[in-house]
């Protein structure tokens, strides 16, 4: 059912609240089988709610993936309510998007700057989870700088999940830019975010799927 009617104490108008949906954004390179994907779909297919969830395979084109994501969200939003869960570069995404459309956003581990960071990445580059390659150049970093967030609105809106192991981003990055939202930081882990599975009915609560 995607909207409950629901009349007011005068017997008036009723109300139609539309449904909760989440978007799960996943990071370079990767697909909906990574591991935190994955975890996130048992955790709501465990509790019935797997209708909820949209976990696309984002194009790794950064004008692509801006151009689908829109669209992608602004047909959600027709008829439903959207938050969104962002993993590494999904997280830089995530905000992109959470500034655009509104909506909560869970960070985990996330780009803040991969203009910057995923310059190392220059040249050809294999997805992790199928043979595909591709080829990222410098016109692909300007499409990610075009994404930038200046500065982040309704802090409160942010829920970031950092670990100070992650070997691919300084955390530090992540904790200055969200500093007045809510921010988990483990001492050690790394860049996949160790035992993940604790905070996932955490990220359910925040992003308003389940209590």
């Amino acid at each position: 059912m995607d909207s409950i009617s629901q009349g007011g104490r005068d017997g008036g108008a009723n109300i139609m609240l539309k449904t909760q949906k989440l978007l799960y954004l996943h990071g370079f390179n990767s697909s909906p089988e990574s591991h935190k994907a994955q975890l996130v779909t048992r955790h709501m297919s465990d509790n019935n709610c797997l209708d909820q969830l949209l976990c696309p395979q984002i194009p790794a084109v950064p004008e692509e993936a801006r151009l689908f994501l829109e669209q992608l969200v602004e047909e959600t939003l027709e008829d439903h309510q959207l938050n969104f869960v962002g993993s590494s570069l999904g997280g830089y995404y995530a905000t992109y998007l959470a500034e655009k459309y509104s909506g909560t956003a869970t960070l985990i581990n996330p780009s803040v700057k991969p203009y910057e960071t995923l310059r190392a990445f220059l040249g050809e580059n294999k997805f992790y989870f199928d043979e595909g390659c591709w080829e990222f150049d410098e016109s692909h970093i300007q499409q990610l700088e075009d994404m930038k967030v200046e500065a982040i609105t309704e802090a409160e809106r942010y829920l970031v999940l950092l670990q100070t192991g992650d070997e691919t981003l300084d955390y530090r990055e992540a904790e200055s830019k969200y500093r007045d939202s809510h921010c988990i930081i483990e001492q050690g882990g790394d860049h996949s975010f160790v035992d993940l599975q604790r905070f996932i009915p955490k990220i359910m609560q925040f992003s308003k799927i389940l209590k």
